[in-house]
């Protein structure tokens, strides 16, 4: 696929789009990002993680038009930018945790380039996402998957109404009023905080939508490895 279908694909929320990234990028973005560490040594579950969350920051770059199709290839490199920048966050976060030196923190802090400027600012927003991921957790599973359905699969409320066994559409649009509120309710009382607007939850459903896909995908790379390994073996007995 090139990169404009690729992009396509990610503002359409098409779940092959995102599979071909899985299977097509997962091995190159590893090696790289493991010929990146050179001071601490990784786990392969931090690179995992490393992975899931670049491509969660690829799409939300990608549905916000900061990121276009100039080159097939363009996305894999941008997509590895944004894993490298993660590993230096992620070792900036181990030197401060054992430094004994506030001093020493701050210096660090100022050596910031703009790039790395650029990106503090998606992690400040990483991390209020992760509260409205804790959000949209502790939801019911109906509420989970009519969010779903209508923010992710962009299914209308009618065939919504039929899947979830409703009696019509304005069931479903009810029930969809009834999980906002819900949203709100349990947003402030973990958060004190019932302001967030219905983009913010279509975000949230669409991070734990790709989450699941990669997981999924994650699965589907190690028992490929596996059957790989059995079929070596098999020939080496032969």
């Amino acid at each position: 696929m090139t990169d404009t279908q690729l992009i396509e694909g990610i503002k359409h929320n098409d779940e092959h789009t995102w599979r071909y990234i899985c299977r097509s990028m997962r091995q190159g973005f590893t090696a790289i990002i493991k010929q990146t560490v050179t001071i601490t040594k990784i786990a392969d579950d931090d690179i995992d993680d490393i992975f899931q969350e670049s491509l969660i920051l690829l799409m939300q770059k990608v549905k916000s038009g900061d990121i276009v199709a100039h080159r097939d290839g363009g996305l894999f490199h941008y997509l590895v930018e944004i894993g490298k920048w993660k590993v230096r966050n992620l070792q900036r976060k181990q030197r401060m945790l054992y430094s004994d030196s506030i001093v020493v923190s701050a210096l660090n802090a100022q050596k910031i380039d703009e790039q790395d400027a650029a990106m503090t600012i998606d992690e400040m927003q990483h991390t209020q996402d992760k509260f409205l991921d804790r959000v949209l957790d502790l939801l019911p599973l109906e509420c989970k998957t009519l969010l779903k359905l209508f923010y992710w699969n962009h299914k209308p409320m009618d065939e919504i109404a039929s899947i979830l066994g409703m009696c019509n559409a304005d069931s479903a649009k009810s029930k969809k009023s009834k999980c906002m509120n819900k949203v709100k309710d349990i947003a402030t009382q973990l958060l004190e905080n019932d302001e967030f607007a219905e983009e913010a939850v279509r975000n949230a459903v669409e991070r734990a939508a790709l989450r699941a896909i990669i997981d999924d995908e994650k699965i589907y790379a190690d028992n490929s490895i596996c059957m790989a390994a059995l079929d070596v073996e098999d020939q080496t007995k032969e």
